[in-house]
């Protein structure tokens, strides 16, 4: 009988022990795991925070929240001028992200594409309702992806296109050809995706090919 009472009181003693070094041990706090927040139409309001670069016009603007902090994708085009002393239109595009903090607006990276004294007609211009933001991989950065048409030409002939995706500072492209559909025959729609995406997660690829499909495809009767 001692000794069944002598192993109940060992046993209590473990058991009050083990509990309170599990007492003693400091709470473990889980942070929220940073997302990608809903994506505003900031284009009425950015043109007081970040006047246009020089002849470029404001086109598009929008604002996110994600792992990175606060970012705002300003999309500008200068449409179709002459340069002094030359005989042929040009035109420029631009899409430059800033992150936003205390001190203000950071440019984070900017590009620029454009087409030089053309003596036909020129495009350069961002299709409408091209832009996404997205968070494919689920990592908290967000992806931002672009297309536009680019061309100087006086036929009836596809438009370059371009799709161009970030992630952070982090760039992949698809270049190719608007689609051009005759009747029964058809006209370009080739593209070409960069190495760069072999790299990437496989849903990249997967959306910047659906994402580009949607875009410049022409029918004519």
């Amino acid at each position: 009988m001692k000794h069944l009472l002598l192993v109940l009181l060992t046993a209590c003693c473990l058991f009050a022990c083990k509990n309170k070094k599990q007492e003693d041990k400091p709470a473990v706090v889980l942070t929220e795991e940073k997302k990608l927040s809903e994506v505003e139409e900031v284009t009425a309001a950015v043109s007081a925070l970040l006047p246009a670069p020089n002849s470029y016009e404001l086109k598009r603007a929008k604002k996110w929240h994600d792992a990175s902090g606060e970012n705002w994708l300003v999309l500008y085009e200068t449409g179709s001028y002459i340069k002094k002393g030359s005989s042929g239109a040009s035109a420029k595009l631009s899409a430059i992200l800033y992150q936003k903090s205390d001190s203000g607006f950071v440019q984070k990276w900017k590009m620029v594409d454009y087409i030089e004294d053309c003596e036909v007609d020129v495009t350069c211009s961002f299709y409408d309702d091209h832009l996404t933001i997205t968070d494919l991989d689920s990592n908290g950065l967000a992806e931002i992806t672009m297309v536009y048409a680019l061309s100087c030409k006086g036929d009836v002939s596809p438009n370059t296109k371009k799709l161009i995706m970030y992630e952070g500072e982090q760039k992949y492209a698809i270049r190719g050809e608007e689609l051009m559909v005759l009747q029964k025959d058809t006209i370009g729609g080739q593209y070409n995706a960069d190495s760069s995406f072999g790299k990437a997660p496989k849903a990249f690829l997967n959306y910047a090919v659906e994402h580009w499909q949607k875009f410049g495809k022409q029918e004519y009767q």
